[in-house]
C-alpha cells in the first residue's frame, strides 16, 4: 500500500481502474492531473487500487516524490482457469477475455475492496472513481455511503453507441449481409452496418454471458453512480457529452481530458533507433504504424499492408505483433507473416522503414516533428495522443468502439480510414495493398486532401491543449470540470 495508512485528510479519492493498461493509463493520468491542481483545498489524497503485479507496474510510472498512493487488493487468476499472472488483459489471449472479466466479479475481490472503502471512510470523506468494467464496484459505494463516480476512458461519442449497443441491441432481418445498417437503438441517427455491430458486440444472443456482464455492469454504474467522468473535452466532443448524458438517465457528466501521459520511460535499444530514425527523416514525412498493445490483424491482411507500405516509398516506423491467427505468440516471425525480403529491403540503404517487434515510443515518435500521419486501430488513448501532438490518422479499427472513434476523426477532418473490422472485416479483398499505398500517399502527399488534414490537426491540437490549460487567469474547459467533480465529490 501507499498512503492510504495516513489517514490524517479530510478527503481521500479512490482510483479503481480495469485490470488493462489501456484502462490503467488515463487513470494514472487522471492521478497525476488532480495532483498537479494549483489550489491544495481541492486536491484530496489519491489511491490507486489495482492487483499486486499492475500496482507494481505503476509505480513506475509515477513521478518520484509524488503523494500518489496505492492499494493492493488480492485477486488469483488461476482460480478461474487463467495464468497465474493473468493480472492484466495483456497477457491473455482474446479468446480468454470473457474468463478474465468474469473474474473481476468475484465475491472475494468485492470484499477486501469494500473492507478497504469502509476502513477509509471511517475517518474521511471517501469517493470511488471506477472503470466503466467494474459497475459492482458503484452498487459497493450506495451500501457504504460513499460517493462514486463512473470513469469513462474512452470517447464520449464513441463510448455512447457501444454502450447502447450493449445495452440495446438493434436487429437486423434476415438474410442478411455486412453492410446492412439499422438504427442505433437510442440514438436514430446514427447509422450502424451489420460488420461494425459484430465487432462492437461479437454475438447477437443477448443471453450470451459476456452480453449479460456488460449490461449489468452498465446498469450498476447508471443506477448507483452520481456522475461520469470521461477522458475528452468539451470542445472536441460536444455532441457525444451530450450523448453520454441522455443514455445514464440525466448524470452529470464532467469532461476532463484529454489525459496524455502515463507510460512509464523506457531506454529500449529500439526505441533509440526508432527516434534516431526520425531525426534521419524530414519534417511530416513519417508514417507510424501500430495497433496498440493488444489489437492485431490477420496475417493475410499483414501482408498487405506490408506491400503498401513499401509500394508508397515514405518512410514509416511500424510497431508488429504476430498476426489474429497466431495471437499470443512468444516471436514475430517475419519469414511467415511478411513479404520475402520486406524487412532487408526497406532497412537497406536509404533506410524507408523501421520494424520494430517489441513496446514502440508512442509518445514521443507522435512528438517528433518528421511524424507526418499515424495508421492506428483508434483505440481512444491512441486518438487523444494524436490530436494532442497535431497528427492525422489512418483509421483501421478493430473492435469494439474503435469503429466510431474513427468515424469522428473522420468528422473533425482530421482521418480518413483504410480498413475497418477484426471479427467481421478488415482490409476489401478486392482493393489489398494498393489501397493502402494510395491512402499513404493521400495524407503524406502535397495534395488538397494531405493540406486540409494536417491544417484541421494543427486547429484539434490547439483546442486539446487550451482545454487543460491553467495558466494566467482564464482556465480550460477541462480544468474547470475537474474541480466541478472534485467539489461535488466531497461536498
Amino acid at each position: 500500500m501507499g498512503h492510504e495508512q495516513e489517514l490524517g485528510g479530510a478527503s481521500h479519492l479512490l482510483l479503481f481502474p480495469f485490470l488493462a493498461q489501456g484502462h490503467m493509463i488515463p487513470f494514472l493520468n487522471l492521478a497525476k492531473r488532480i495532483e498537479d491542481l494549483e489550489q491544495p483545498r481541492r486536491r484530496p489524497k489519491i489511491t490507486i487500487v489495482s492487483t499486486p503485479r499492475n500496482v507494481a507496474s505503476l509505480r513506475l510510472a509515477v513521478p518520484t516524490g509524488s503523494s500518489i498512493g496505492f492499494a493492493e487488493l488480492p485477486f488469483s487468476p488461476s482460480d478461474h482457469g487463467l495464468p497465474a499472472d493473468a493480472e492484466s488483459t495483456d497477457v491473455i489471449p482474446l479468446l480468454d477475455y470473457p474468463a478474465f472479466f468474469f473474474a473481476t466479479e468475484t465475491a472475494s475481490l468485492q470484499t477486501a475492496f469494500e473492507k478497504l472503502v469502509s476502513g477509509l471512510a471511517a475517518r474521511e470523506k471517501v469517493c470511488v472513481v471506477a472503470d466503466v468494467f467494474l459497475g459492482w464496484t458503484a452498487e459497493s459505494a450506495r451500501k457504504l455511503g460513499v460517493q462514486h463516480r463512473l470513469f469513462v476512458t474512452g470517447g464520449a461519442y464513441a463510448s455512447a453507441i457501444t454502450f447502447s449497443i450493449w445495452l440495446r441491441q438493434p436487429t437486423f432481418p434476415r438474410p442478411v449481409n455486412p453492410d446492412d445498417e439499422q438504427a442505433v437503438t437510442d440514438f436514430p441517427d446514427v447509422r450502424l452496418r451489420y460488420e461494425q455491430f459484430l465487432n462492437v458486440a461479437f454475438t447477437e444472443d443477448v443471453s450470451n454471458p459476456m452480453t449479460q456482464f456488460l449490461r449489468r455492469t452498465l446498469n450498476l454504474h447508471f443506477h448507483h453512480s452520481g456522475g461520469v467522468v470521461v477522458n475528452t473535452a468539451q470542445e472536441i466532443e460536444k455532441k457525444g457529452l451530450d450523448m453520454i448524458g441522455r443514455l445514464s438517465g440525466g448524470l452529470p457528466a464532467f469532461a476532463v481530458g484529454p489525459l496524455i501521459g502515463g507510460r512509464a520511460p523506457t531506454t529500449d535499444g529500439d526505441d533509440i533507433f526508432c527516434i534516431e530514425f526520425l531525426d534521419s527523416k524530414p519534417a511530416a514525412s513519417v508514417l507510424y504504424v501500430s495497433f496498440g498493445s493488444q489489437n492485431t490483424i490477420p496475417a493475410s491482411q499483414m501482408m498487405e499492408l506490408a506491400r503498401g507500405l513499401e509500394a508508397s516509398g515514405r518512410p514509416f516506423i511500424w510497431m508488429v505483433r504476430p498476426p489474429v491467427e497466431f495471437d499470443g505468440a512468444a516471436e514475430f516471425r517475419a519469414d511467415e507473416w511478411l513479404p520475402d525480403g520486406f524487412e532487408a529491403r526497406v532497412t537497406a540503404a536509404g533506410r524507408q522503414g523501421v520494424v520494430v517487434r517489441r513496446w514502440a515510443p508512442q509518445l514521443a515518435i507522435l512528438a517528433h516533428a518528421s511524424t507526418g500521419a499515424f495508421l492506428s486501430h483508434c483505440g481512444w488513448n491512441s486518438v487523444l495522443e494524436s490530436l494532442w501532438h497535431g497528427v492525422p490518422v489512418l483509421g483501421w479499427p478493430l473492435l469494439s468502439d474503435q469503429p466510431f472513434d474513427s468515424r469522428l476523426l473522420v468528422e473533425l477532418g482530421v482521418g480518413v480510414e483504410v480498413a475497418s473490422g477484426r471479427v467481421a472485416g478488415g482490409l476489401p479483398l478486392d482493393k489489398g495493398w494498393e489501397h493502402v499505398r494510395d491512402v499513404v500517399e493521400a495524407v503524406l502527399g502535397d495534395g488538397d486532401e494531405a493540406r486540409h488534414m494536417r491544417a484541421k490537426a494543427a486547429e484539434l491540437k490547439k483546442l486539446a491543449r487550451a482545454a487543460v490549460s491553467a495558466d494566467g487567469h482564464v482556465k480550460g474547459s477541462s480544468v474547470l470540470a475537474m474541480e466541478r467533480l472534485l467539489d461535488g465529490a466531497f461536498r
